[in-house]
């Protein structure tokens, strides 16, 4: 069946996209500073102490199997599972442009924790998120393997992990990452809060001590005037 002109207009404009997504170096950057953020946030949801067994399940003569457990957010079975499905949360993300510099990135169009985001400069069409969903795939085709093994250790910052990835084994970046301010889990939130309310609590009730304190002298006063 032949195609329509508008069919082939369409099918024209999205190689154009895909194309010229090959030829733009900051788009290809900002993808992989986008899906390593991902990567990144989706282990930390995960609970710290949830784990799963690895190694060898063969039995040896002395009726013994080599095994031992890691962190299931670190697991191979659980980072294959993520770097194969990061590419979906590009519809998230819209361009940015810097009024003063014009160098584009990436910023999420909604927020993870509800907080209200600044989107200002931003740019939103399907023709971005499809040209940056084609960048994430083809960088995770590339250097799906060195991206497991660089999630499976636990330690490095966002940045540091932008920088390893991005700038130094895919050699998309020319600069570093700058290190921001990344969103905890609702977890590490929620017990971050209740220790600063319990912390207030107890703070609050120095003043009484001091009260309780303050009424020594009257004492003493009356007893002198026996």
């Amino acid at each position: 069946m032949l195609m329509n002109f508008g069919e082939v207009l369409t099918v024209l404009a999205l190689f154009w996209v895909f194309c010229s997504a090959k030829r733009d170096a900051e788009l290809y950057c900002g993808a992989c500073h986008v899906l390593v953020d991902e990567i990144d946030y989706a282990i930390r949801q995960i609970d710290p102490r949830k784990t799963i067994q690895v190694g060898s399940f063969r039995v040896d003569p002395k009726g013994n199997q080599k095994t031992w457990e890691i962190p299931y957010a670190r697991s191979e079975v659980y980072l294959t599972e993520l770097v194969e499905t990061v590419c979906e949360k590009m519809n998230q993300y819209a361009q940015s442009t810097d009024p003063d510099t014009q160098k584009k990135s990436y910023v999420r169009t909604s927020s993870r924790n509800g907080e209200t985001l600044s989107l200002s400069n931003i740019s939103m069409n399907q023709d971005i998120s499809k040209a940056l969903r084609f960048a994430c795939e083809s960088i995770i085709e590339d250097f799906e393997d060195d991206m497991v093994k660089l999630f499976s250790k636990e330690g490095p910052k966002l940045h540091e992990l932008q920088n390893s990835l991005c700038m130094e084994t895919a050699e998309l970046c020319s600069e570093p990452a700058s290190e921001k301010q990344v969103t905890k889990p609702a977890a590490e939130r929620a017990e971050a809060e209740t220790t600063e309310a319990e912390t207030t609590e107890t703070e609050g009730t120095e003043p009484e001590n001091t009260e309780s304190e303050g009424t020594q002298p009257e004492a003493t006063e009356a007893r002198e005037d026996l």
